[in-house]
């Protein structure tokens, strides 16, 4: 449901969705089945380990469903020297590189102004997309580090 993800779907020609399912109710599976309109296989969220929630579910994937490749949206963190505002403990880890050929990350090595610049390009409408985490209920908090970096991205491109 966020940027990333939504913009990647779209640019995919029909894929299977899988969310992995967040015990604080982000996401939610309903939530993308109504965002996409296509049906939604749920993972359940498999460690309590919020920072590894995500590999987990990919192996768990990979390991339970008849897959040869798995894309996914991640990308780069905005440069915390440039912007030592995103420096802070909440900041999420996304890797340098992925090493597992089977999982496919085309947005790796772009910042969020670069996504969201492709879907301006794909007219690929932003209105619907959430990137808060901190909000469940699906309203952005405006403070919380993804929320930050949303808004970053659409600064980025506006200056």
């Amino acid at each position: 449901g966020g940027i990333d993800s939504w913009v990647l779907y779209n640019m995919l020609n029909d894929p299977i969705i899988f969310n992995i399912t967040r015990t604080d109710g982000f996401d939610n599976v309903e939530r993308v089945r109504d965002f996409t309109g296509k049906p939604v296989i749920e993972i359940p969220e498999l460690t309590t380990d919020h920072w590894r929630r995500v590999d987990v579910g990919i192996d768990h994937i990979f390991k339970n469903y008849d897959v040869d490749q798995l894309y996914h949206g991640i990308n780069m963190n905005p440069p915390i020297d440039i912007f030592p505002e995103f420096n802070i403990l909440s900041k999420p880890f996304r890797p340098w590189r992925i090493d597992d050929q089977r999982l496919k990350v085309p947005f790796l090595h772009l910042y969020k102004y670069h996504i969201i610049d492709l879907a301006k390009q794909l007219q690929i409408p932003l209105d619907k997309t959430r990137s808060c985490i901190d909000n469940a209920s699906g309203d952005e908090c405006g403070h919380c580090w993804q929320c930050k970096e949303k808004k970053w991205g659409f600064q980025q491109l506006s200056s």
